[in-house]
């Protein structure tokens, strides 16, 4: 998202940690983002060929781009975006001056990103709409440039400061795929944007929400106000509670699903050291989790069960990254270290 979320620092190696301070007074203890726990772990390899695929094009001039529309039809098109590309441009004017050289490989690591980037900051823009509930129609270039305003400085920087007439598109088009996925599938939006925390097993993250799936024949009308919910009402007046996180990536991964797992093994919500006990026992009893997958041509929802296989793989991965946090060189587990150097040969 745009901005750090409350109780988070982001440590110069690009890893988040929380911070829960008990209100009432105690230690702080910090934990690990779920994100920076996978990311400690390894980029998962599609990450990582999409990476190399991104460095090619930057190196040869060409470029894959999601087109989309006015009426929110995709193409996906990889063709020379520019001859010749900057790439050479950039090396020809080192003139093979090695701080220059440096400085050119530096800019081409940054590059294995940019696409993702531009991908990123747009799927800030529609998180940011669902949360304040914008309806699709309201979604113009002013509204996208003042939503792309509020992002911090180094998203801004991602899209070169620049809102184009696609950004415009995809935003407006996803948001109208999702108001017509919430016809389809009505839900009261329990808990937006909470965060969960796990002491025992140190980790906390920010998820995008809680919400409870309408009882048969039922209403948002009919329904208490989303705050006003309780498990004892859930319990009353039926319905589900599912941990939905809102997706705007050209696919879904089984990443998302380990997310959500831990957000649902989390062993409360609360911020600013105050637990949220309301929330935190809705936490509990929620046991189903959704991908809700929008993009600007269509839109699903990938519904699962909480299972034992999912969270012990990724309580495995948060025990692992954390040793990689706390040892992130090996020498401090060496019990004893040998080194020599064999005699130089004569001649």
């Amino acid at each position: 998202m745009g901005s750090e979320p409350k109780n988070a620092a982001m440590t110069g190696d690009g890893f988040r940690f929380y911070r829960w301070e008990p209100a009432e007074g105690g230690e702080p203890t910090d934990v690990l983002s779920v994100t920076s726990i996978r990311k400690l772990c390894g980029e998962p390899y599609n990450l990582v060929n999409w990476q190399l695929a991104n460095l090619a094009d930057v190196a040869l001039g060409t470029m894959k781009r999601t087109v989309v529309g006015p009426r929110g039809g995709i193409s996906e098109v990889r063709q020379v975006w520019e001859y010749p590309c900057e790439f050479v441009r950039r090396y020809d004017d080192t003139k093979g001056e090695q701080p220059k050289v440096d400085d050119l490989r530096k800019w081409l690591r940054e590059q294995a990103d940019a696409p993702r980037n531009i991908a990123a900051v747009r799927g800030s823009i529609v998180h940011k709409a669902i949360e304040n509930n914008i309806t699709w129609d309201r979604v113009e270039r002013p509204y996208v440039e003042s939503a792309f305003s509020e992002l911090s400085q180094r998203d801004r920087k991602r899209m070169k400061n620049v809102v184009s007439d696609e950004d415009v598109d995809f935003v407006r088009n996803a948001m109208r795929q999702y108001w017509d996925m919430r016809k389809h599938k009505p839900f009261i939006i329990v808990a937006r944007e909470p965060q969960v925390f796990n002491l025992t097993a140190g980790y906390a993250g920010s998820g995008d929400a809680v919400v409870l799936y309408l009882p048969a024949g039922e209403t948002i009308q009919s329904m208490p106000k989303a705050r006003e919910i309780t498990w004892e009402i859930v319990q009353k007046i039926g319905g589900e509670l599912v941990w939905v996180d809102w997706k705007t990536s050209t696919d879904v991964y089984t990443d998302h699903v380990t997310q959500i797992h831990a957000y649902m093994n989390g062993e409360f919500i609360g911020q600013d050291g105050l637990i949220d006990y309301r929330l935190t026992e809705l936490l509990r009893n929620t046991r189903k989790g959704a991908l809700i997958h929008v993009r600007p041509n269509e839109w699903g929802i990938y519904e699962f069960a909480y299972t034992p296989e999912v969270t012990n793989a990724f309580l495995g991965a948060c025990k692992f990254a954390r040793l990689l946090a706390k040892y992130p060189t090996p020498k401090d587990l060496f019990s004893d270290v040998q080194k020599g150097k064999a005699p130089e040969e004569e001649e």
